[in-house]
């Protein structure tokens, strides 16, 4: 007899276990699948820009969001298309909202709007900013830095001011 309540006793705590053990399973099967979601997922938090500069520039560019009566931003994909022009701004009436890691493309474009892409050894992201007016309207703008001349490391990381 006392075989037998031993015996059920271990039944009893093992089906205990068994059940703990699933629970625990399907817990961390539920943390991978978010995780994995969530790392892959092409809405991660970023600045998705295309930057379409003038082939010959070489200099400073800002982009200024919420102007009025300027034209929103395209899309191409998943990224807002700037149209640098050739004194290195862009204005745009599309309100700036962007933020996290900046996962922009830069690219050259000749006369007859091919694109050469730019390294990013030859870019610096200067950073953004912003300013209110007296009507109480906000500006926010975006400034990188361009070369063709100074490409490397210290560049990316100092632009041209070293």
């Amino acid at each position: 007899m006392k075989n037998v309540n031993k015996a059920s006793e271990f039944l009893v705590y093992y089906n205990q276990i068994k059940k703990e053990v699933s629970t625990m399973k399907q817990m961390f099967l539920l943390i991978i699948m978010i995780v994995v979601v969530g790392c892959s997922s092409e809405y991660n938090r970023g600045t998705y820009d295309l930057y379409l500069i003038p082939d010959d520039y070489e200099g400073v560019i800002q982009v200024i969001y919420n102007v009025k009566n300027s034209p929103q931003l395209q899309r191409e994909g998943k990224y807002d298309v700037i149209p640098v022009d050739k004194s290195g701004m862009y204005r745009t009436s599309t309100s700036m909202y962007d933020y996290g890691s900046v996962i922009d493309q830069y690219y050259y474009v000749n006369h007859k709007g091919d694109r050469t892409k730019i390294d990013s050894l030859c870019v610096n992201v200067m950073g953004t900013g912003g300013y209110q007016n007296e009507q109480g309207e906000e500006t926010h703008y975006t400034k990188i830095e361009v070369t063709r001349s100074v490409c490397g490391e210290n560049f990316r990381s100092n632009g041209s001011r070293r």
